[in-house]
């Protein structure tokens, strides 16, 4: 082979190695889209309370542990022990409108009852501040300005509402909330014990559509057998209708209900005619 063939080849080696080189370097190291973040659909069902909200998200792995949940929300009460407040300063609360929906809230509650039922989609990592805010600002925007300021009108606070429609809904359903809603502030303005089962039950993590007389006679503030007017907060997560039904309750001139084994409210005017209505339709 002539000198002239062996220096042609050389520089052709030498122009073509390092562009193959780049050209395997760019194929081997050529970029790859990391994959989606996972995403969960995470609910709120109406009348759920914090602790069946904790034990759903754990599930989801959305939450480390039940008690991360309560260190941003708050402890419900039980029948040992009173509620905690949150830990955690939620500052995002105080800039936002949703602050307006904060007044009359004790500092020493929890956040029971401003998550809003809904459900939304989030990152499964997203942690749980982010996840709790979707609920805090769906609620904030849920109450239009025309409801704030009916509440005024009627001189109650948001939060005074809020409780009471966490009652309501676990007592009722569907047209018969405004009629319960308009029962219990009538009892709530003549200082009557509202007598709310499902208040009881709140403390003791039971169900049951009518309470015993043992568990009606513990001694927890939140216990409308035992102290007259609202519980210390919500003992549940209201639904946008139950709390429309409790801020635009329908007049009725019933004082007494309850409900059978099959949900349906029956209302009666005297306690007898309740009476009468418990003996058929609970026993």
């Amino acid at each position: 082979m002539s000198i002239r063939n062996i220096t042609v080849i050389s520089i052709i080696t030498v122009l073509v190695l390092p562009t193959s080189f780049i050209f395997y370097w760019k194929y081997t190291h050529r970029y790859i889209p990391s994959p989606p973040r996972p995403v969960v659909d995470v609910i709120v069902k109406p009348g759920w309370n914090l602790r069946q909200i904790a034990e759903d998200w754990k599930a989801k792995g959305l939450i480390k542990s039940e008690q991360e949940f309560f260190y941003y929300l708050g402890t419900p009460p039980s029948t040992s022990a009173p509620g905690i407040a949150p830990v955690v300063d939620w500052q995002f609360l105080v800039t936002s409108t949703l602050k307006e929906l904060l007044v009359g809230k004790p500092g020493g509650v929890s956040y029971e009852g401003y998550l809003l039922p809904e459900t939304h989609t989030v990152y499964v990592d997203g942690g749980l501040e982010a996840i709790a805010y979707k609920f805090f600002h769906q609620l904030d925007k849920s109450i239009t300005p025309e409801m704030r300021a009916e509440i005024i009108r009627q001189g109650k606070s948001f939060f005074e509402i809020l409780t009471m429609a966490s009652i309501v809904e676990k007592e009722a359903s569907g047209a018969d909330m405004a009629m319960v809603a308009d029962i219990f502030w009538r009892r709530y303005e003549r200082n009557w014990a509202l007598q709310s089962c499902a208040t009881v039950n709140y403390i003791t993590g039971k169900s049951t559509p009518a309470v015993s007389a043992v568990d009606r006679a513990i001694d927890s503030p939140y216990n409308t057998y035992k102290y007259p007017g609202l519980p210390p907060g919500p003992i549940s997560n209201p639904s946008l209708k139950a709390i429309i039904a409790t801020i635009y309750p329908t007049k009725n001139d019933n004082w007494y209900f309850m409900s059978d084994t099959d949900g349906k409210t029956h209302f009666a005017k005297t306690l007898d005619e309740h009476n009468v209505n418990v003996a058929k339709y609970l026993r």
